[in-house]
């Protein structure tokens, strides 16, 4: 963190919450005049665990958990859900870039022994936003392969 340069922690910052912010003032406006919606917000374990990133996008990623909090007791009242998904390894292009090695090694420190797919990020985000999580609000599903963050 001592070697970041501001306008990098400023930039992740903005990429990461302010982006999260800007996007739910758009929408939730309407959300409230209808009495009804959902918003699923994407964190990160790495906003959950210190120690899994760099300290400017782990310090926005739980930012954004603050936030969906905050809004689902905010928004809650005009029955606007507000939930989030707090993915840790997935399958990504950047984590491609690793050798199968590496990969392995990641796979086995979780309990299910492999890496998350966008399919699993996927399925908890449609999940959230369907009528089957209608009485949740407020909540960070880790979607970790058994390894939660408490």
């Amino acid at each position: 963190m001592l070697q970041t340069p501001e306008a990098k922690w400023r930039k992740v910052v903005d990429d990461n919450l302010v982006a999260t912010f800007l996007t739910i003032q758009t929408f939730a406006p309407a959300m409230v005049e209808r009495r009804r919606g959902c918003i699923v917000t994407m964190a990160s374990s790495a906003g959950r665990q210190a120690g899994l990133a760099s300290s400017a996008y782990a310090a926005a990623k739980a930012g954004v958990v603050m936030l969906t909090g905050h809004l689902a007791r905010e928004l809650g009242p005009q029955r606007v859900r507000v939930n989030c998904v707090a993915p840790s390894a997935i399958a990504t292009e950047r984590l491609a870039r690793l050798p199968e090695e590496k990969l392995r090694e990641i796979a086995a420190g979780f309990p299910l022994g492999r890496i998350g797919t966008p399919e699993d990020v996927a399925l908890t985000t449609l999940f959230l936003a369907s009528e089957g999580a209608g009485w949740i609000t407020g909540v960070t599903v880790d979607i970790a392969g058994g390894r939660v963050i408490v």
